[in-house]
């Protein structure tokens, strides 16, 4: 405790739990942070009084009461997507309320629109942008997020270790792994040694649906730990399904939504498609322009590549493309194909090449940056594809996808995704299947959200392109 900082010890003394604390002051910060550098922003060109202003300060240091009340600073963090509609709630309550005050008042016309509603949406941005911050910088110590003590050694058990290992930011860290054994007196002794080694932890119990209940490990694991967190396992076939509980009186059921048989939702992700493509084309259509110059000058050939891929209900569209690769493209990986058992075997598995002789000094560049997906926008707009959404596939590779290829037939293919924001081509076909699953199974207009403001850093850097 000797190295220990000042600020965690009193965190310690207060019971508070340094990663909640530490979110709260990035939310604060967002929020006043982001109305005064608006305000000063305004101000550069005068009529504004600061005196006017300062009741509102108080009012936005309600943010975090009210993301508390959202479940923003939950022991288990909400999913992204659902965390960032959160985030959207808290900041329209604050400024809901400051106009609730103006209006109240009668004093609206003697402040600043600019400043009200610029504050508003510009923290819509920075308020994510803070949380994420804040765990980049602070989720791989290890006094971030609560202990977790796995009651469960099979795959499944070990699989949601190495998970969560992977992902601190999700507020739980794995601590211990322990087979829990079938016998109702040693599973006791087990949960109260645990409990003892680790007061503070969270308890994870695997409840199988075939597993016999002859033995309630729940109530026991709550007598030694005060949070237990119970993984309820339907198999394989269901780990892709947000369960959402709810109470049937004496009873808990778990409600399974399928937002894609929504018609309000899916009108809305249409319209969202049409409005996003039409802000960003003053800025692509000129850097369009140039890219096909680019590509023109680079080699001989067409600006353009057409491919016949599968959209929603299973039907052809042709996707439009910058060419990327060589005109005699077909015929140069046949060659490549039929000389290197290496590289078809890849090929097979992935149908890609991580070295492919096809693409040109140009297309090397447009791959890295998602450049060459541009021209996509057209299908966007003639209603073939989706900002977000599976990757469009080709006949050949519908077998890959198996049974999930007809839930991939239930939405429009997107110009990115949840495959591409988690490792595109550093994932197997398997994880990209599993992606495209999880996506379909649990879609909401958050998420595509969330996805479209990942997606921005992933083509910046060129994470996961080849």
């Amino acid at each position: 405790m000797n190295d220990t900082p000042f600020w965690m010890k009193i965190l310690h003394l207060c019971s508070i739990p340094p990663h909640k604390a530490l979110l709260c002051l990035f939310d604060v910060l967002a929020l006043l942070g982001t109305a005064v550098l608006i305000f000063l922003i305004r101000a550069l060109f005068g009529g504004v009084d600061a005196a006017l202003y300062h009741w509102a300060l108080p009012l936005l240091l309600l943010g975090p009461v009210l993301s508390a009340g959202l479940g923003l600073y939950q022991t288990v963090s909400l999913p992204p997507h659902r965390e960032l509609k959160a985030q959207f709630q808290v900041v329209s309550l604050l400024y809901g309320l400051i106009l609730a005050v103006l209006f109240l008042s009668h004093s609206g016309d003697v402040y600043s629109r600019i400043v009200v509603a610029g504050s508003w949406a510009a923290t819509l941005v920075t308020l994510p942008c803070m949380r994420t911050l804040c765990r980049r910088l602070f989720a791989r110590h290890r006094w971030w997020g609560k202990q977790l003590v796995i009651f469960d050694r099979s795959d499944v058990g070990r699989e949601l270790w190495h998970t969560l290992k992977r992902c601190p930011e999700r507020g739980l860290n794995p601590v211990d792994i322990i087979a829990l054994p079938k016998d109702p007196a040693a599973a006791h002794a087990c949960l109260a040694s645990a409990g003892q080694r680790w007061p503070s932890a969270v308890a994870l119990l695997l409840q199988k649906a075939d597993q016999g209940l002859e033995v309630d490990h729940i109530a026991a694991a709550s007598r030694y730990f005060d949070n237990v967190l119970l993984v309820p396992f339907f198999g394989p076939a269901a780990r892709t399904h947000w369960l959402t509980p709810r109470d049937l009186g004496n009873s808990v059921g778990l409600l399974v939504r399928q937002n894609l048989h929504d018609k309000r939702r899916l009108r809305f992700k249409r319209c969202m498609d049409i409005a996003l493509c039409a802000a960003g084309a003053v800025v692509l259509l000129p850097l369009g322009l140039l890219l096909a110059l680019a590509i023109r000058l680079d080699s001989p050939g067409p600006v353009f590549y057409r491919q016949t891929r599968l959209g929603r209900h299973g039907r052809e569209i042709r996707i439009f493309k910058f060419r990327t690769m060589v005109t005699n493209a077909d015929q140069t990986l046949a060659e490549v194909l039929r000389r290197d058992p290496t590289l078809r075997a890849e090929w097979q598995r992935n149908q890609k090449l991580r070295a492919d002789p096809r693409i040109t000094r140009t297309g090397h560049l447009l791959r890295k940056l998602s450049l060459d997906e541009l021209p996509q926008l057209l299908n966007v707009v003639t209603g073939d594809m989706s900002l977000v959404g599976p990757r469009p596939i080709v006949a050949g590779e519908r077998e890959k996808y198996g049974p999930v290829y007809e839930e991939y037939c239930m939405v429009r293919p997107g110009i990115t995704g949840l495959w591409q924001i988690s490792g595109r081509n550093n994932t197997s076909y398997e994880e990209r299947v599993a992606y495209d699953h999880y996506y379909i199974n649990n879609w909401s207009v958050w998420m595509d959200l969330w996805i479209m403001a990942r997606t921005v850093p992933v083509v910046l850097t060129g994470y996961g392109a080849y």
